[in-house]
């Protein structure tokens, strides 16, 4: 009887540690490994407006520089200041 508890405990140990050392790969695989973003390489700080505004015209993102300052000064709270709010609607 006590041979047959030990080749239990034996048995439970080995499913345990197969089960504890096989999820972690299965999970993984289910998952994936996700790929670190790669962060843009801006060369201008965040008050270079017209380091900016040549980039982007680098980059073909934006053509007109009146949409570029509103765009730009929409993240400042001085903005509102500045008369770049958008325009009301002609009727």
């Amino acid at each position: 009887m006590v041979l047959q508890g030990k080749k239990l405990l034996v048995l439970w140990l080995f499913i345990v540690s197969f089960i504890s050392f096989s999820s972690p790969a299965a999970i993984r695989d289910k998952v994936g490994v996700r790929e670190k973003r790669a962060i843009p390489n801006w060369s201008m700080s965040a008050s270079d407006f017209y380091g900016w505004v040549e980039e982007l015209r680098q980059l073909a993102a934006y053509d007109k520089s009146e949409e570029l300052a509103r765009i730009y000064w929409a993240h400042f709270p001085i903005a509102s200041q500045l008369g770049y709010d958008v325009p009301e609607e002609e009727e």
